[in-house]
């Protein structure tokens, strides 16, 4: 994938020459409806990007949408990458190499998360204040970088307050997947510290900000992690969910692109 970097970041600022994109959003499982609050003017498939991974995911679409919210230009990307896909780190880093292929300064990230903590609900927005890493993958990554920064956090909660949407914080601990944890493990992460679990997105946030880029990362509860409740987990459970509340995130995540832009 390093070879390629070049070669698809070059694609990618010829493809977005005329929309320069302010602020980079990542969408998660189920959470692609942002989009509809869009003007696009662009819209680019992975597929059609030289070099670039495939998302093979349900609920990820793998697209490049380009436009406004607002007056703010952002890049939305409908579908991540993750480790149980088979790619390695490099690629799992697409999305974030290309936003700072295009010098864009500021991402959002989404994902949908188990929920360990009772003191919250399935449906909730936590702000990843953050992060714990059960893959030990992130060692080639700079130490540190996984905590959101108070300037971060105040814009997040500023954001909250004025869409007015209750907002939460929470540890997240990231797996390999794919499949969903057992309730021992569930109960071991909680005695970490854990608040969230999911299989994506702590890469996402640690690359971005050692390469100097602001980051706002967001967990969408989708469900309780297992073990905490008595129903079976499904993906579906997940997409359900994320459909609940995708008016409250939408809300949110338009509101903190306009603070971002300011």
């Amino acid at each position: 994938m390093k070879k390629n970097i070049n070669l698809y970041g070059d694609f990618l600022k010829d493809a977005f020459r005329d929309c320069r994109p302010r602020i980079g959003i990542v969408l998660g499982s189920g959470l692609n409806n942002l989009v509809d609050s869009m003007e696009i003017r662009e819209k680019l498939s992975y597929a059609d990007i030289p070099g670039f991974p495939r998302s093979t995911v349900a609920g990820h679409e793998g697209a490049f949408v380009c436009g406004n919210i607002g007056n703010v230009p952002v890049l939305a990307a409908k579908g991540r990458f993750h480790y149980y896909e088979g790619y390695e780190l490099d690629d799992i880093l697409a999305i974030m190499r290309s936003f700072h292929a295009l010098n864009i300064p500021d991402v959002i990230i989404t994902n949908a998360a188990g929920l360990m903590d009772p003191s919250h609900q399935p449906g909730d927005i936590l702000l990843i204040r953050d992060c714990i890493d059960m893959t030990h993958l992130s060692r080639a990554l700079k130490a540190g970088t996984q905590k959101t920064s108070r300037k971060e956090r105040q814009i997040a909660m500023d954001a909250a307050k004025e869409s007015g949407i209750r907002l939460g914080e929470g540890v997240y601990v990231w797996t390999t997947g794919p499949s969903y944890e057992t309730p021992a493990e569930i109960r071991y992460f909680r005695t970490l510290g854990g608040d969230l679990v999911g299989m994506s997105t702590m890469p996402e946030i640690m690359w971005a900000r050692e390469n100097g880029m602001r980051v706002y990362p967001f967990s969408c509860a989708t469900n309780w992690a297992s073990g905490i409740s008595e129903q079976p987990l499904t993906h579906e459970e997940v997409s359900e969910t994320a459909q609940r509340v995708k008016h409250d995130l939408t809300r949110y995540i338009l509101m903190l692109c306009q603070r971002i832009g300011d």
